[in-house]
């Protein structure tokens, strides 16, 4: 539907009503789940979840500690969509480790995800996480259960 039907839609006898309409992603991380060849119960892990549409514009959650490689976190994070974006892409990281190569503070990209933005308005699933190894070759890194939320609000101007 063009902004022109949408127009021709709202309409107050001869004068229109002249509005846009603004979209949020909704992206609930629910439970996630890790593999990874190093003993998980000898150190605290650490971990944050960066999400984005636009590269220039990420979003990121608190930081969370996991109990072995599998946990329940409930966090929400609330993305506007000012473009038509496609994709929403996720990245894992542990934070403060200290016994993997990491940037300068400390963070480890585990994994990295990819999803469709949902057509109809919701999704609800699991995103697969996997990155690069030695060899430049995919392997599986974990899972993201998940679900996105598309909700358009109609602003008049």
């Amino acid at each position: 539907m063009t902004n022109l039907q949408k127009r021709r839609l709202i309409r107050e006898g001869k004068r229109k009503i002249d509005h846009h309409i603004e979209t949020k992603l909704i992206v609930k991380i629910l439970r996630a789940c890790t593999i990874d060849d190093k003993n998980l119960l000898q150190h605290p892990n650490y971990y944050k979840v960066i999400a984005w549409t636009d590269p220039g514009d990420p979003y990121t959650t608190q930081v969370w500690v996991s109990k072995g490689n599998y946990w329940k976190y409930n966090t929400e994070l609330v993305i506007p969509l000012d473009f038509p974006a496609k994709y929403l892409y996720l990245e894992l990281f542990r934070k403060y480790s200290c016994r993997d190569p990491a940037t300068s503070d400390g963070d480890v990209a585990i994994g990295r995800a990819k999803i469709r933005l949902p057509t109809d308005d919701k999704f609800s699933g699991a995103a697969r996480l996997v990155d690069f190894n030695g060899d430049r070759c995919i392997v599986d890194r974990g899972t993201l259960e998940l679900s996105l939320e598309l909700i358009h609000t109609v602003v008049v101007i």
